[in-house]
């Protein structure tokens, strides 16, 4: 027996910065998995799509997080550790993949960067049905992994993209990212990087496409900035005191679009707060009535927010898809494991 172990860099060799059809071939995975998951509720065959509550135990430096997972015939567990404290290192995280016939470990892998990737593709889902199908310009906040991705998943989305802005408090990674999204995309118009609240008021009066990825805990995205016709992604927070957009925001959304509405009832502290679970609409249905039709929901008129909390199921979608492209490219190391 053996274990296919997938470090960071085996990750970014699967799927570069930059690389458009991978990144649309991963929307495509995170399209299938919303609507397996939002099928397997309304009918109760759960099955080939099950994704049991999370357990959690704290040490003195983190919370860690254990997430068991099966979509069709991939099943995994990711780990996760979210610090305390101080989040500049990130958050270390683990997928172990089972192998469907034995029931052993067939492939571990890294999942710091893969957690961003699969969540921002579900962002580029709701992107695909809702924002402007000719946006110009982007606002990611946030210039983390999360961060870094939603700007591959939106220009894939939507790549009549032509100007980035990236804001962040901090200059060090805010810097890092603009240089990176310079050299991945070096034909976009403009790409620049900002740290104050002005200067984010200003891009997001022109944004077409915004994306929040923080970790904040007060407001950072005010509604009375907004335009109509502009789609929002906020996939940052996670518990019910985390609110990276105001009340304004929610409430002038007309379509407020979730990944799974009963996960949105306890930990998306902004929709909560500002709005009612009967106004939400779970993407998963959108995509089970749009199967093969992919009808536009875009509204120049009007607001549209997707909060996405994570849904495990994402977790053995994109790891499932991972190690078939490792044995494919022959990417990795196999270890023996008996």
């Amino acid at each position: 027996m053996s274990l296919l172990v997938l470090s960071q860099a085996d990750i970014d060799q699967i799927l570069p910065q930059g690389d458009a059809d991978g990144a649309n071939q991963v929307i495509d995975i995170m399209a299938a998995t919303f609507a397996t998951y939002t099928n397997a509720q309304q009918t109760g065959d759960q099955h080939n799509a099950q994704a049991p509550l999370r357990i959690g135990i704290t040490t003195d430096s983190h919370r860690v997080l254990f997430m068991p997972s099966r979509l069709d015939t991939t099943t995994s567990i990711k780990v996760v550790s979210a610090p305390l404290g101080d989040s500049k290192g990130g958050l270390p995280g683990t997928i172990l993949v089972l192998d469907e016939t034995t029931g052993a470990v067939q492939a571990i892998m890294n999942a710091s960067g893969l957690t961003a990737v699969r969540t921002a593709a579900g962002s580029g889902v709701a992107t695909r049905f809702y924002a402007n199908p000719d946006a110009k310009r982007l606002v990611v906040i946030g210039a983390g992994a999360q961060g870094a991705s939603h700007v591959d998943m939106m220009i894939a989305a939507r790549p009549s993209i032509e100007h980035v802005t990236i804001w962040n408090r901090g200059s060090e990674r805010r810097d890092a990212l603009v240089s990176a999204v310079k050299k991945a995309y070096p034909n976009l118009v403009g790409v620049e990087g900002v740290g104050d609240d002005a200067a984010l008021a200003q891009a997001v009066q022109q944004a077409d496409i915004i994306c929040t990825c923080t970790n904040a805990t007060s407001p950072i995205l005010k509604g009375e900035w907004l335009k109509p016709g502009t789609h929002i992604n906020c996939v940052g927070s996670y518990r019910m005191d985390m609110h990276e957009v105001d009340a304004a925001t929610v409430k002038r959304a007309d379509a407020i679009v979730v990944d799974s509405i009963e996960s949105c009832k306890h930990e998306a502290g902004e929709l909560v707060k500002s709005s009612t679970p009967a106004t939400w609409t779970e993407l998963g249905a959108i995509l089970i009535d749009q199967l093969g039709n992919n009808t536009l929901h875009y509204n120049s008129k009007g607001i549209s927010l997707f909060k996405s909390v994570g849904v495990s199921l994402q977790d053995s979608a994109i790891a499932g898809w991972v190690v078939q492209q490792a044995k494919e490219k022959k990417i990795g190391q196999t270890v023996p494991y008996a």
